[in-house]
């Protein structure tokens, strides 16, 4: 039998290199000067204003998609112009102190945001890796080793150095998952690690209006690993199952906040006119069994930003954008499942590319082209980038095998272990659902950067794979000894 002192102390010294490790490929990332970061897109203003931040130049090459840059201006905060909310915004709070203790209180350097940022994935970091300390060494080092190469690559990293609330979405999910590890090594989720849970869960789940759909599968789960059961609901662990019922409510408040222009019509008009109807081999069949007027058959293939674009047009808001929604949407795929699956074949690869192509990672000012990718610590996104030509059977594989895994060792397995289990499932569902959100919510060829949270999940399970494996081998290679027999008494 393993020395639990012995174990925590080696787990201890393998959590450090770690973190040391992982605090040095960040800080060559985020902090040392050329930065990495990723291009604006179009969405920082809905961190930057209510953080109260601004730019410092009115060209518009400058401020989106070819370059980042590291200097704003710091004006009084103010709502975002189409009242989207996020929790990336107290991140962006906390980073202006920070900035205003290390640097200035005229201009805001980047640097600031995406040491918050670092700061908290080396939280999380460090909570998966010590969940890890009853397993063997060799799994240990496999799974600390597999989580600092997958997190600190510029796929993942890049995001730090910039306003998108996907970071936001990226570091609360692994806090809270890490907090939940934490648990299962326990054996239960309870006291401060159960607040922290769902504290984490809920910032989650109001990073972005697609992780709200999260909260119920969450919220059941942290019950779940809080003790509570459908036998003795109500005599066991109350305070998760209200937590879990505030954990959704705020969700739920939360998706109503979403605005209705700027992310819900857009996102129709996407799917149905840019996606659907676009890729459809009788575009006018497919809006007559909709109920689509004809005469809306214009907009086909267009892009909501595009000149012309009817997104403003109450008239086009009236007869379509009030009438349709994804309720629709899902009832014709469910009558045309080929159909279906040929929008999944075709959202498949982008599962696979966690780098935005149109997106630069350098500032102006280091001569660089606009758009110019970053080769540095891409060791993890290059490889996943050429499993993309054959994207749909790799993710068949890999939800089939993990979800076969998980119903197969179940029964047989400790009550520790069938918590681990949860864990893989947990994050398989979660994975399903953010990739039909995504894939049926918009336009795919803008896919990449809404999959960030998927493809962490994926990636996420993807260690645990590796850790399990390593076990594996080592217990094969290296079986415990017996106990040697008490002596005789004299």
């Amino acid at each position: 039998m393993n020395d639990p002192g012995r174990e925590g102390s080696g787990n201890a010294r393998i959590t450090i290199v770690a973190l040391c490790l992982a605090a040095a490929a960040l800080a060559a990332q985020l902090v040392l000067i050329p930065i990495v970061g990723l291009a604006n897109e179009g969405d920082f203003d809905r961190v930057m204003r209510p953080a109260g931040l601004r730019y410092m130049t009115d060209v518009w090459d400058e401020m989106f998609y070819g370059h980042v840059i590291r200097t704003f201006a710091i004006v009084p905060a103010a709502p975002s112009l189409d009242g989207y909310r996020t929790s990336e915004v107290p991140l962006a709070w906390i980073a202006r102190l920070v900035n205003r203790v290390v640097s200035s209180n005229r201009t805001f350097d980047l640097r600031a945001l995406g040491s918050v940022h670092l700061a908290i994935l080396l939280v999380a970091l460090a909570l998966l890796i010590r969940a890890t300390r009853g397993l063997a060494p060799a799994a240990q080092w496999v799974a600390a080793g597999l989580l600092v190469l997958v997190f600190t690559d510029v796929g993942y990293v890049a995001a730090f150095n910039s306003f998108y609330p996907q970071t936001a979405s990226l570091l609360f999910l692994l806090l809270a998952l890490g907090v939940a590890a934490e648990a299962i090594h326990r054996g239960r989720l309870k006291g401060a690690w159960l607040a922290g849970y769902f504290l984490a869960a809920g910032l989650f789940v109001c990073s972005k209006p697609q992780e709200a759909i999260q909260a119920p599968l969450l919220a059941a789960w942290g019950a779940w690993l809080a003790g509570v059961r459908p036998r003795r609901f109500w005599r066991s662990a109350r305070g998760a199952v209200w937590l879990g019922a505030l954990l959704v409510a705020a969700a739920a408040w939360y998706y109503r906040q979403t605005p209705r222009v700027s992310v819900r019509y857009v996102g129709l008009f996407h799917t149905y006119f840019h996606e659907l109807l676009q890729k459809s081999p009788d575009a006018a069949a497919d809006m007559r069994e909709l109920g689509i007027p004809p005469d809306l058959k214009r907009y086909v293939g267009m892009h909501a930003y595009m000149p012309g674009a009817p997104i403003l047009d109450p008239s086009f808001q009236a007869r379509f954008l009030e009438i349709y929604g994804f309720r629709a949407l899902i009832g014709f795929y469910l009558r045309h499942p080929s159909r279906f699956a040929n929008r999944m074949t075709r959202a498949a690869p982008a599962a696979f590319a966690l780098r935005p192509p149109y997106l630069g990672n350098f500032e102006r000012s280091t001569g660089l082209p606009p758009r110019t990718k970053s080769g540095r610590f891409a060791v993890w996104s290059d490889a996943r980038l050429k499993l993309g030509r054959h994207a749909l059977w790799w993710l068949g594989l890999f939800f089939a095998g993990n979800g076969i895994a998980v119903v197969l060792s179940f029964r047989s397995a400790s009550p520790r272990g069938r918590l681990f289990l949860s864990a893989i499932a947990v994050c398989l569902l979660m994975a399903v659902a953010e990739f039909l959100a995504c894939s049926l919510a918009d336009a795919l060829d803008d896919l990449g950067r809404h999959l960030y949270v998927f493809d962490a999940i994926c990636d996420l399970v993807l260690v645990a794979d590796g850790a399990w494996m390593a076990r594996a081998a080592s217990r094969r290679l290296f079986p415990a000894k017996p106990p040697k027999p008490a002596p005789a008494p004299a």
